[in-house]
């Protein structure tokens, strides 16, 4: 099977069934999967030539808020990121395996994910985000988070950390390391998280499963 025909054909359990099933008895038991290293090397070399065709013209200042509440926030927040539309058969790629991932935990867990949407994100050295959750309990559909790493022999000393946070109290939180082909799925409302500065660009692919949050017969998020 060649390259563009790649995306659309392949079949759910070429993408390999046993990772979903880790991440759905993690969410079950904690509420969050940590996968060392265990996205599919298809999928990371689909990732790292989907990244490597991107000017740096068209990553952009990230910010904080969404439609009228979005605003830059550089004390906050200091990554810059570039959407993953599918416009190639790299991202397509990428897209399809998430959605093989959001049809299989909808099977499982009846969670009702509707879409899913997803950026590249790169810290410059110094760069950070402050913790945050990634929705609001009953003010976002977002329900949930999946980031995914791209960096080559990273070490701790590199700084560079995800600290995931069990809740709102947690002060402690669970270190993860933003290691090439490592990824973290966790429930979008309730875990706080944050990433610490790093001593070289640090490359992650985050994105976010909604639920439909449809009004008056309009589709949200739009398909």
């Amino acid at each position: 099977m060649n390259k563009e025909s790649l995306a659309s054909h392949l079949p759910l359990h070429v993408f390999d069934e046993a990772i979903f099933e880790n991440i759905v008895d993690d969410l079950v038991n904690k509420g969050y999967s940590i996968q060392l290293n265990n996205l599919p090397a298809f999928i990371v070399d689909a990732l790292l030539r989907c990244q490597a065709t991107i000017s740096e013209e068209e990553y952009k200042t990230a910010g904080i808020g969404r439609a009228d509440d979005f605003q830059h926030a550089t004390e906050v927040r200091g990554d810059e990121i570039c959407w993953i539309t599918g416009s190639t058969e790299e991202g397509k790629l990428w897209l399809s395996w998430c959605e093989a991932l959001q049809k299989y935990i909808n099977r499982t867990l009846f969670m009702g994910l509707f879409s899913f949407e997803s950026h590249f994100a790169c810290y410059e050295p110094g760069k950070f985000y402050k913790r945050h959750v990634d929705a609001f309990r009953g003010q976002s559909n977002r329900v949930l988070s999946l980031v995914a790493y791209l960096n080559n022999n990273w070490s701790e000393k590199e700084g560079g950390a995800l600290k995931l946070y069990i809740d709102e109290n947690d002060n402690e939180g669970v270190t993860v390391m933003p290691q090439m082909g490592t990824f973290v799925v966790f429930l979008s409302e309730q875990f706080p998280h944050e990433v610490l500065p790093s001593t070289r660009d640090r490359h992650s692919v985050a994105g976010w499963y909604r639920v439909n949050g449809s009004v008056n017969d309009q589709i949200d998020p739009p398909k």
